[in-house]
C-alpha cells in the first residue's frame, strides 16, 4: 500500500497519541525507579539490549481512548503481540518474572 493512501490522523488522535506517549514514558520511569531497570510487566524481564524502544505500551482495557495512567501496561513488543492475539486480561505489575518470581528461565 503507498503511503499517499494511507489514512492521516486526525488532529485529536495526534493529541491522544502524544498524551499516551507521555504515559508510556511516565510509567517506565517509574519502573526503572522501583527496580532500577526497565522492565516488561508480563514477563518480569528488562529491557533487551538496554534499549527501551524494545518496549510497547498497552491499553489495559483496550480503549484506545482511554489514556490514563491506570490503564498503561509496559511490556516487551513480543510480549505486547502474544497479549492482544489471546485476549489476555493483564494488570499493573502482575509480572511473576525475574524480579518477583526470582526464576530466569
Amino acid at each position: 500500500m503507498k503511503r499517499t493512501m494511507l489514512k492521516k490522523k486526525s488532529a485529536k488522535q495526534i493529541i491522544r497519541d502524544s498524551i499516551w506517549h507521555r504515559i508510556a514514558i511516565a510509567r517506565i520511569l517509574f519502573l526503572v525507579a522501583k527496580y532500577g531497570v526497565a522492565l516488561c510487566e508480563y514477563c518480569g524481564r528488562p529491557s533487551w539490549g538496554n534499549e527501551l524502544g524494545n518496549f510497547d505500551p498497552h491499553h489495559i482495557d483496550r480503549n484506545r481512548r482511554n489514556n490514563t495512567e491506570d490503564n498503561c501496561y509496559i511490556c516487551h513488543r513480543v510480549c505486547h503481540s502474544h497479549i492482544t492475539l489471546n485476549k489476555l486480561n493483564v494488570k499493573q505489575l502482575g509480572f511473576e518474572g525475574v524480579i518477583k518470581g526470582g526464576n530466569d528461565e
